[in-house]
């Protein structure tokens, strides 16, 4: 019985039959062409099969098929960077959707783009799948499922092979058909092209280095294409690395994946395993910062590896972001062999994420994530202007092409808009912050981080991932404890939290902090309710004694709409403190637990029914410090699980979070 691979072959030849078969109308006899025909056309799909059907990148244990992971690709008509977007309307964006970037943009299906243009132009960021693409258009003429609607002869160019060899154009495509067993192979490949019967194919514009003579590969592509110009033509290149060169062909972009494309790609490399393909894409849906990385086909493959070898993801989220920067800062041209001119080679690997670490601090710091063409390379300059290998008369040209290679190279930035540029992820400006934190420690980072932003939600991503990066955290996460518990000192009521927290203590060790936390909640119903039923009392009488009683009736709604939204945000971020607290795994007697409840509850009812006739400040001052209190030991118990902690310290830490303040003098 013929073999999956037999019969793929066996298709792709009879696809191809007429087109080889009309490429050799110069023969004199049918005889001649079919004894031509067979054998050398098998082995020139069986090569197309075997060098294009399989993928094995980064730290894949074994090859793949290509067809069986390969998720159809959407391709951006309008190029991102040309976009005469304003900063203004990016940052509005941005404050929809942060991850994102706010951009969502129209694409088209790849095959689609492929059916509408004779010649185009597939740019795209550093490990965004343009490789891929060209082979699956190399592949889908010779499938039986392609949707293409011309069958064409595919000829792989990958540019650097060809540059590296030296040798004419035409004269390395011939060699491709003669290794086949082509007789007459020049005569063939020529009156093929003259036929337009080709989808020529070239991998890789910004893999030629200079040494290779660039302009001389760009002038013989324009004379080969200008001359065959009935054929089909594509051609791949990274967006930064591209100068316009073809004027005839139509620029397209690689659109990021969404998250269909996402979760088609992980069930795609768990096939066989889809209860683990089921977890794995619960894990990407349920973290913002790893769903934005899968954007990216190249880090998607990098966390389905990490997946696949660990059945999760580390929790010190650190780790792996850590890999994904290198994986393109390094690994992804390393393991393709690829060297490329690079301008700013005076620079380690070490000196590289420096620069980026202290880019992303003063940027993040500012709240900004858009910065200016001007700015950026201003940045970039303060940085390599005190290496010795940049010359300070040549700073301004040096820091617009370091600019130029890190988004071509690297894509650690991206331009946005025209001179509007970004780092690729936030996920990367978030992770370079903290390591520019870690990395300045002795200067006293670790205290400015929690004095100015303990309680800002746009740096609690980034407090866990300093936590994990540090060699050990207790200074860290007793700061934090220390500033959280400050807010508990409050003489608007700390009378109040000193009864409550004294209620919140047990004192007996078969209480979990998850109970306390649990009876915490008990507490903001106690005084949500409290404040409803005097607000209540009070709008009554304003209803009575106002003479405008519409106003004081919207007044005193307004008023009762606040708190239910104080209520609601509350009952939230004490919910996530129970789940980080992972209080699934609190195993206490339920009856005990019930009637030490209802005790609490009447003690503070009790406590608060001799405020009833006063009615304070508005919002209530719980509501100010309570949301804060809850956030920051969320926050605490977050950073416990990516830190190496003595245990001392983490002892302290859970004992401390919520025990009772001294009696208030």
């Amino acid at each position: 019985m013929p073999t999956d691979l037999q019969l793929s072959i066996e298709f792709g030849v009879s696809v191809l039959q007429n087109l080889v078969d009309a490429g050799y109308d110069f023969l004199k006899t049918e005889h001649q062409k079919r004894d031509l025909f067979g054998k050398s056309t098998e082995k020139y799909v069986r090569g197309l099969i075997e060098r294009f059907g399989e993928v094995k990148v980064l730290g894949m244990n074994k090859p793949v098929p290509l067809l069986s992971l390969y998720v159809r690709a959407n391709i951006l008509e309008k190029i991102s960077a040309r976009a005469g977007a304003k900063m203004e309307e990016m940052e509005a964006f941005f404050d929809f959707d942060r991850r994102a970037f706010g951009q969502k943009k129209e694409t088209k299906d790849g095959e689609a783009i492929a059916n509408d243009l004779q010649r185009f132009m597939v740019l795209g960021k550093p490990g965004a799948g343009k490789t891929t693409f060209l082979k699956y258009l190399a592949l889908a003429m010779v499938h039986r499922q392609s949707v293409i609607k011309q069958r064409r002869l595919p000829i792989f160019i990958t540019l650097r092979d060809w540059a590296d060899k030296r040798s004419e154009l035409m004269e390395y495509i011939t060699e491709q058909f003669d290794i086949c067993g082509f007789e007459q192979s020049g005569l063939f490949v020529e009156n093929m092209l003259k036929q337009g019967n080709c989808l020529v194919l070239f991998d890789g514009l910004d893999e030629v280095s200079q040494e290779a003579n660039l302009d001389g590969i760009i002038r013989s592509i324009r004379d080969f294409t200008d001359k065959y110009s009935d054929n089909q033509f594509v051609m791949s290149c990274r967006v930064a690395a591209y100068n316009h060169w073809f004027e005839r062909f139509t620029d397209v972009e690689m659109a990021d994946f969404d998250e269909k494309q996402i979760e088609t790609f992980v069930r795609n490399w768990f096939r066989s395993e889809p209860k683990t393909a089921d977890e794995c894409i619960k894990h990407l849906k349920g973290s913002p910062q790893l769903k934005e990385l899968s954007s990216v086909p190249l880090l998607l493959t990098l966390l389905c590896i990490t997946y696949d070898e660990n059945n999760d993801f580390p929790a010190n989220r650190a780790e792996l972001y850590k890999d994904a920067v290198e994986a393109l800062l390094r690994k992804w041209d390393s393991s393709r062999r690829i060297r490329r001119d690079d301008p700013y080679k005076q620079l380690s690997l070490m000196q590289k994420e420096n620069m980026f670490a202290r880019i992303a601090f003063g940027t993040f710091t500012e709240n900004r994530y858009f910065i200016r063409e001007t700015e950026l390379t201003r940045m970039i300059g303060n940085f390599i202007g005190n290496l010795p290998a940049f010359k300070t008369e040549n700073l301004e040209v040096d820091s617009t092409e370091v600019l130029r290679t890190i988004e071509s190279h690297h894509g650690i930035f991206v331009e946005r808009a025209k001179h509007i540029h970004s780092f690729a992820h936030l996920t990367f400006q978030e992770y370079f912050t903290a390591k520019h934190i870690v990395d300045n420690a002795s200067n006293g980072t670790l205290k400015r981080l929690v004095e100015e932003h303990l309680y800002d939600d746009k740096w609690k991503e980034v407090f866990p991932l300093v936590a994990g990066m540090l060699p050990e955290a207790d200074e860290l996460l007793l700061l934090m404890l220390k500033k959280n518990r400050e807010l508990l000192q409050e003489p608007v009521w700390k009378e109040r939290v000193y009864t409550a927290t004294k209620l919140l203590w047990p004192g007996e060790d078969k209480y979990s902090v998850q109970v306390r936390i649990s009876m915490a909640i008990s507490l903001i119903f106690v005084n949500a309710r409290d404040h409803v039923l005097t607000r209540s009392v009070y709008l009554d009488r304003d209803l009575a004694l106002n003479p405008d009683p519409d106003l004081a009736l919207a007044r005193g709604l307004n008023h009762l709409y606040d708190l239910a939204d104080a209520l609601g945000s509350v009952l939230v971020l004490a919910d996530a403190l129970a789940d980080a607290l992972d209080r699934d795994h609190a195993l206490v007697d339920r009856a005990l637990y019930l009637d030490r409840a209802r005790t609490f509850t009447r003690a503070l009812d009790r406590a608060l029914d001799r405020a009833l006739d006063q009615p304070g400040e508005f919002p209530p001052p719980i509501f100010k410090y309570i949301p804060s209190f809850l956030k920051g030991n969320t926050l605490i118990v977050n950073c416990m699980k990516t830190a190496y902690l003595s245990k001392s310290t983490r002892d302290h830490i859970l004992s401390n979070m919520l025990a009772p303040l001294s009696h208030p003098s």
